[in-house]
């Protein structure tokens, strides 16, 4: 399948972010990339200055894989531990209303899934 055809559930909403694109088991146990495996690091580039930054999660230095987050807010301590490659354009209020979700043991208490997200080709 191609990865814009997969579905994500989030897996975890912590005190300044939401986390979620374990494609493998949807627990954020696993972090394999569509394409398999894991890739590295690229930059640091892009600053967590703001609400709707979206980034890599990882498990250290080029240890990405297919999770991903969004900030609820600036982050700077992010700032060249995670690879941050843009950030929210629209759905602001989205991202309001899964920060308010709530949470047992920092996982959402309701199912919060992303289904056939796409590409945005014209972006591109």
């Amino acid at each position: 399948r191609r990865a814009s055809e997969l579905s994500s559930g989030i897996n975890a909403e912590y005190g300044g972010w939401v986390q979620g694109g374990d494609i493998v088991n949807g627990s954020g146990g696993n972090s394999d990339s569509a394409a398999g495996g894991k890739f590295p690091d690229e930059n640091f580039a892009i600053k967590h200055d703001r609400a709707g930054i979206i980034g890599m999660a990882n498990d250290g230095p080029h240890t990405n894989g297919s999770q991903f987050y969004i900030t609820f807010g600036p982050a700077p301590w992010m700032d060249q531990t995670y690879v941050a490659f843009g950030c929210l354009i629209e759905g602001q209020h989205i991202l309001r209303d899964v920060e308010n979700i709530e949470t047992v043991n920092e996982r959402p208490k309701r199912p919060l899934t992303i289904h056939d997200c796409g590409l945005l080709k014209d972006a591109l």
